[in-house]
């Protein structure tokens, strides 16, 4: 009876766990700020400032950034998932951007918030383009602000 009941209770656990972690994880809920971008001059300096600031500490990205850069991924201590990535900043026709960040909003299906995004107003900067499994996409929205929209999960060109 006691092993029955045990059972019982970390099957409980385990379930109440996982639900957690799909709804914690911003990667899995639409509309979420899932991923900030620090498009810096100096990515060593930059991190080296976050990480005497506020502990935060950088890895290797797996993949190099769009452009061949390389890639660095920001994780806070503490955090079960990295919050930003970090990386020299990317040429848009030819010009480098300005520095400064770029938020990433969770999208269930990339091809249809493009659309939306589209038929509501915002200019396309950068679309369809693919990172270790995430589809992603640029915009200007109203107002002047840009924002990046991204779809996680088994994405392929």
């Amino acid at each position: 009876m006691f092993f029955k009941i045990g059972f019982f209770v970390l099957l409980a656990v385990v379930i109440a766990m996982c639900f957690i972690f799909i709804k914690a994880n911003p990667m899995m809920n639409e509309g979420a700020n899932s991923w900030t971008e620090f498009y810096s001059e100096n990515p060593k300096e930059t991190i080296s400032f976050l990480n005497k600031t506020f502990g935060i500490k950088s890895e290797k990205g797996k993949e190099p950034a769009a452009d061949g850069e390389e890639y660095n991924i920001l994780k806070a201590g503490g955090q079960m998932w990295p919050f930003a990535g970090i990386m020299e900043l990317p040429k848009h026709n030819g010009e480098p951007i300005a520095p400064g960040t770029m938020v990433y909003l969770t999208v269930k299906d990339y091809d249809a918030a493009h659309n939306k995004m589209i038929a509501n107003n915002a200019q396309s900067l950068i679309d369809h383009k693919y990172v270790s499994g995430m589809k992603f996409g640029i915009y200007m929205i109203p107002g002047g602000v840009k924002i990046g929209i991204a779809q996680y999960g088994k994405n392929k060109k």
